[in-house]
């Protein structure tokens, strides 16, 4: 827990918030037809699928629904920043074994 900044995590997060917000801006340009949020809804499926399994198997998500679609983008944010955070590190250490086997 030492370090937790990471320049991989940050640009993870700011590729899926941009996406998130792309989706959303197509479906409200598509509100009102059939399956107008069905990509929202599957980008946001990590977050659907946590809610259900902490509500006990019940949870509606739509892109009508602001404060959840708001807290599906964050949490995918936060999500996409862990895995960046996860493969620097991973990247560093191999690096850093490289370099130590090589001198």
């Amino acid at each position: 827990m030492r370090r937790l900044k990471s320049w991989t995590g940050a640009v993870f997060a700011a590729v899926h918030a941009l996406a998130f917000i792309a989706l959303y801006v197509d479906y409200v340009r598509r509100a009102g037809t059939w399956f107008a949020d069905l990509p929202l809804t599957l980008f946001a499926l990590p977050f659907t699928l946590l809610m259900r399994a902490l509500n006990g198997g019940s949870y509606a998500f739509g892109g009508d629904m602001t404060g959840r679609v708001i807290a599906a983008g964050l949490f995918g944010s936060a999500l996409a920043y862990l895995a960046g955070l996860i493969v620097e590190t991973i990247v560093r250490l191999v690096v850093r074994l490289a370099l130590r086997t090589r001198a």
